[in-house]
């Protein structure tokens, strides 16, 4: 009977082969450990040794897989991959990406080996609204956040040919892309129509703002997907939905119920109108607040959709991770979210 190709041995076994065919002479693995996080990819953290130049070097790394029957499977890491690299030095802190592939020949599935970066990803949560962080705390993360976001969303993708990830190249797409995206997704993972996310769509359609630009969308941009070190962020991570598109869509997941639960405070970070003047003074853009209001309404039919998806990959795929059951069990409340969303965003 052959191994798991995501038994911690067998993924040992693969990487010092691959490791070898990247030229690293007598390169060995060590330390390597599964991490629990994300809902998407598999990630693994280890330090790799080999010798180069008669000397012996150290590097720890990440290794991160997409799993056959997750919930955005087929994956591709190319996308997360080319942004990543991309991105390097372009003001918002990014992991330095070293090897990918889409196919599953080295690992059983595609995989990107990026640096690994030291830090927490703060996932706060209080039953009451009361504060997750102390002030300056929130103060100064909140700034690092925002500046991060608007780094990518004024980067030059054109130059960098990122048109290669995906998504519309002309403003008038934007919305259009996004919901046509997700109906389909729906589509895949729900045998039944669901009339409330049917509607949503509709109202998605006809009510669209103009987008202010096309940019880079990291697509989950929020609180949980960075890393903070010693009072700064030290990594954005989760690109997996990174694609192009309407800016302003970042801005209305980061402002979604989701992510703040009671709390006054988006992320758990600023007040709403204190995000979008800081966005609008950093980027130069004029954005409204009735266009993040609907791309908060988008972003909670996305995550609705999402759910669908979480349900399918473990009643269907027979993925056996007991999260995305969970997700499954939440779908009535994802619905009546939907519905408030929309009401507010009308």
């Amino acid at each position: 009977m052959s191994a798991s190709p995501f038994d911690i041995c067998e993924v040992e076994r693969r990487l010092i082969r691959f490791l070898d065919n990247q030229g690293l002479q007598s390169a060995t693995v060590e330390a390597l450990r599964r991490f629990t996080v994300g809902f998407s990819w598999i990630t693994f953290g280890f330090d790799a040794r080999w010798r180069e130049g008669g000397q012996e070097r150290t590097r720890r790394m990440i290794l991160r897989l997409g799993p056959p029957k997750g919930i955005f499977a087929p994956y591709k890491a190319s996308p997360e991959f080319v942004t990543l690299r991309a991105l390097q030095g372009c003001g918002a802190p990014v992991p330095q990406v070293h090897w990918r592939s889409d196919a599953s020949e080295d690992f059983g599935a595609p995989f990107i080996i990026a640096d690994f970066v030291a830090g927490e990803a703060p996932i706060p949560w209080t039953p009451d609204g009361g504060p997750a962080f102390d002030e300056p705390t929130r103060a100064n993360l909140g700034r690092q956040f925002v500046a991060a976001l608007a780094a990518i969303h004024g980067f030059d993708w054109r130059s960098a040919g990122l048109d290669v990830i995906g998504g519309p190249t002309e403003a008038a797409g934007a919305a259009p892309d996004r919901i046509d995206m997700w109906q389909r997704l729906l589509g895949q993972w729900s045998d039944a129509r669901v009339p409330m996310l049917e509607w949503a769509a509709i109202w998605l359609r006809e009510n669209a703002p103009a987008a202010p630009c096309i940019s880079i969308v990291h697509g989950d941009y929020r609180i949980g997907n960075f890393l903070v070190d010693a009072g700064r962020i030290a990594a954005i991570l989760d690109w997996e939905l990174v694609r192009l598109g309407d800016p302003v869509e970042d801005l209305g997941w980061i402002c979604m119920q989701a992510w703040r639960g009671r709390s006054p405070y988006m992320c758990h970070l600023f007040g709403r109108d204190e995000l979008l003047d800081r966005y609008n003074s950093l980027t130069g853009f004029d954005v409204a607040a009735r266009a993040v209001r609907y791309w908060e309404a988008f972003g909670t039919y996305k995550l609705a959709v999402m759910h669908y998806g979480a349900r399918h990959c473990f009643e269907r795929r027979g993925y056996n991770d007991m999260r995305m059951a969970g997700m499954g069990a939440q779908i009535p409340r994802m619905l009546l979210q939907v519905e408030t969303a929309m009401v507010r965003a009308a």
